[in-house]
This record gives C-alpha cells, sequence and structure tokens, in this order.
C-alpha cells in the first residue's frame, strides 16, 4: 500500500480481526486488555435494518465534539488535501474523505496521563460513546479490541520507568455479520477525558455493495452452496473463509472503491507466512490493493 502511515497501521490491525474471524453485532462488544492484542470478540452482526436504501451510510470526523489533548485553542490551516488543527501539545488532521489522524508531539504533559479506566468495558464503551456522539450509528459497531502499551516514560539513576499504560480501544465496522475490513475508529483516552491519539475513517458504503455482500453471506450459509462455491476456488484457498467488505483505504491518491469478497487464509509458504486471498462471487480472485 502506498498510503499513509495510518493506512498501514490500521491495515494490519484490520487483517487480524479478518484472520480471527471476526464478526460485527450490536451491543458492547469488548476484547481484553492485555500487553498484547486480544481476540476480538465475536457476534451475529448489527442487521440489515441499518441500511439506508441498501447502502451503509458513512460518518466523517466531526472537530466540534473531538476531545483531542490539544493543549491551547488549535488553529485550523487549510493544506489542500487536509485541515490541519493545531494546538499547543498535538495536532488533528481531518482528510477531504472525511478520516482523520491524531497524535500528540513528543513531549506533551497528556501522554503521562493514566487512562480513563482500567476497567476495559468501561473503557471500550466509552470510547464507542465517543465517537457516537459524532454521528456514527451504534448498529454499525462491531467487534472492539483494547489494544495495551506504554506511554510516556523516561530514565532515572540509571533505571527505565514507565510513566502510563496506554490502552487504545479499536472498533471494528459491520453489517448483518458481514464485516467492512478497512472501517475503523480508535482512540486512547486518558483519566482527563480526552485523547491522546485517534484514527478514523468511516466511509459510505454504497448500496451495490452492501446489498451484494449480504446476498453473498446469506447463499454461503447453505452446506450445499459453500462447498459448490468451494470448488471454484484453488486448492490453497479451501480454509475457513468469510464474506467482507473490502475498500481503499483513507487518502488513497485513486478513487473511492468498495467491493464484497469472500476471504480465505492461505496456507503458509516456504517462508512461513499466511496470506489472505480474496475471491469474488463467482469465485475468481481479485487483487488485494486495499
Amino acid at each position: 500500500m502506498a498510503e499513509r502511515k495510518v493506512t498501514s497501521a490500521r491495515g494490519v490491525l484490520c487483517a487480524a480481526f479478518v484472520l480471527a474471524g471476526c464478526t460485527a453485532r450490536p451491543g458492547p462488544d469488548i476484547g481484553v486488555a492485555t500487553g498484547e492484542s486480544a481476540a476480538p470478540d465475536e457476534g451475529d452482526g448489527g442487521g440489515a435494518g441499518c441500511l439506508v436504501d441498501g447502502a451503509l451510510p458513512g460518518t466523517p470526523y466531526d472537530i466540534s465534539k473531538s476531545r483531542f489533548a490539544f493543549g491551547s485553542t488549535p488553529v485550523a490551516v487549510d493544506a489542500g488535501s487536509l485541515v490541519r488543527f493545531t494546538g499547543a501539545d498535538g495536532v488533528v488532521a481531518i482528510f477531504r474523505d472525511g478520516s482523520e489522524l491524531a497524535s500528540l508531539d513528543a513531549g506533551a504533559p497528556e501522554q503521562n496521563l493514566p487512562d480513563w479506566s482500567a476497567d476495559p468495558s468501561a473503557l471500550t464503551a466509552h470510547v464507542r460513546a465517543y465517537f457516537e456522539s459524532m454521528g456514527l450509528a451504534d448498529c454499525q459497531v462491531g467487534a472492539a479490541q483494547v489494544f495495551g502499551g506504554a506511554e510516556g516514560g523516561g530514565s532515572a539513576g540509571g533505571s527505565t520507568f514507565i510513566m502510563a499504560t496506554s490502552n487504545t480501544v479499536l472498533l471494528a465496522r459491520g453489517v448483518d455479520g458481514v464485516p467492512v475490513v478497512e472501517s475503523t475508529a480508535s482512540a486512547r483516552m486518558t483519566v482527563d477525558d480526552q485523547s491522546t491519539s485517534e484514527g478514523f475513517y468511516w466511509p459510505t458504503i454504497p448500496a451495490s455493495v452492501a446489498t451484494a455482500a449480504i446476498a453473498f453471506r446469506d447463499r454461503l450459509a447453505d452446506p450445499a452452496a459453500l462447498t459448490a462455491y468451494k470448488a471454484l476456488l484453488p486448492a490453497d484457498a479451501q480454509g475457513q473463509g468469510q464474506v467482507v467488505i473490502h475498500h481503499t483505504s483513507a487518502a488513497s491518491p485513486s478513487p473511492f472503491a468498495s467491493a464484497t469478497t469472500y476471504d480465505v487464509v492461505a496456507e503458509a509458504g516456504s517462508l512461513g507466512f499466511a496470506s489472505i486471498l480474496s475471491f469474488d462471487a463467482t469465485g475468481n480472485p481479485v487483487q488485494n490493493n486495499w
């Protein structure tokens, strides 16, 4: 991928969700807070009632409701492809496609604050409510995962110390049990109810793709139909698969595109790495350039 850095990081997290076979569902879906990424929850989907005229509505980032830790009143600068809101301690970039990326400056004091809550369920619900305040539809929020880490720190007397635990909540998107792989909303919230990092991209999925995904998923729910479909696929694509929706990444230089595919994990090659193969409803391979 040739997109900006957040795209690569977000893509890794989304791929992990797909490899785990997660599906979207309404209501609280909570991952486990650990020092490493935890397996996401699974569910039965947010329901086709989330569609509007067959399409899955998108949500742009709302700067007026941002809780990012700017450190001062931010100054907006229009840079053409994005608007940059810069404060004393950090910056929020909002791109023309409605996606957003936010990060603190090195040494910003907010990075040393503890998390909003040590309870992963409460933390996830809080981040979910934050993005829903911007208009994110509850029925589109699927699996959630909490990624643990450390933020801030320093050294004294030859010893290194960590100032704060940093847990980032990642919300995945889905419709009626079909994951929308590249759509995510993520944030790390401090005890001051401010975020120290964010990533957001939740575009509209057209009716032609959203309805096709649900129909494709329903078709493969029949064991006989699934067997017939998998007979069309190559030998290295006979493992567990899942119908998903893909779309181009935030700030992609190409026009927005989306597609319904059947994704399956291929067997590991000689180097020991597995890969995800994508196929259309007729069994033809789809190039993975999302």
